[in-house]
């Protein structure tokens, strides 16, 4: 993997608060993106069609495009009504009555014995339920808090490395400074004395 050295001072830099600066960051921005070329990779991808393995949940995500209700559940099977007129007298009919009735009974019983369950054990389950949430919801907490310190602990060692880093580079600006003034004052000197040794080799 190749290393890439940032230079940026973000905490101590200030020459991009400067507003003839940064228009010239942001110019410099702008020509940039003009000549990237757009690749495929970073267009946004084509929809796909979703649901093709499961053709009922299609037809209901194609209906809720289309803003269409829903229809209506069929609650006759649950009527338990006898049959009429002419299947008054066929014994199928009473037959497939029949066995409706008793599967509607045996739903009954069921959803009575569900009932007597959570009764019995609905409160115990949703408090532990409930102590579960407040458990897990510390656990997350905590874990956000550490996170939040993880963070803090970075923002502050760069601030304190980009600090340290600014001081250097101020003192090396400073020091770079005065040995080019230095250098200015010997070349001074320099040219003044070989002005004052040309004008006595001319005498």
């Amino acid at each position: 993997m190749e290393t890439v050295n940032i230079d940026a001072l973000p905490y101590v830099d200030k020459e991009y608060d400067d507003p003839g600066m940064k228009k010239i960051v942001d110019d410099l921005i702008s020509d940039e993106m003009k000549n990237n070329i757009s690749k495929d990779k970073f267009t946004i991808p084509k929809s796909e069609t979703i649901f093709k393995k499961n053709p009922l949940m299609r037809s209901e995500y194609e209906r809720k495009r289309r803003g269409e209700n829903m229809a209506p559940f069929d609650t006759s099977r649950y009527r338990l009504q006898p049959p009429s007129g002419s299947a008054e007298n066929d014994p199928k009919e009473w037959e497939k009555s029949m066995k409706n009735a008793k599967s509607q009974l045996e739903h009954q019983d069921i959803r009575i014995e569900n009932l007597e369950l959570l009764s019995m054990y609905g409160q115990r389950s949703w408090v532990m339920h409930n102590d579960f949430l407040e458990k897990y919801s510390d656990i997350l907490s905590k874990e956000l808090e550490t996170s939040k310190e993880e963070v803090l602990h970075v923002n502050k060692s760069r601030k304190y490395e980009q600090t340290e880093a600014m001081i250097k580079l101020s003192n090396l600006e400073s020091l770079w400074a005065e040995r080019v003034y230095k250098i200015a004052q010997l070349k001074v000197a320099i040219a003044s004395l070989e002005g004052y040794l040309e004008s006595h080799e001319s005498n």
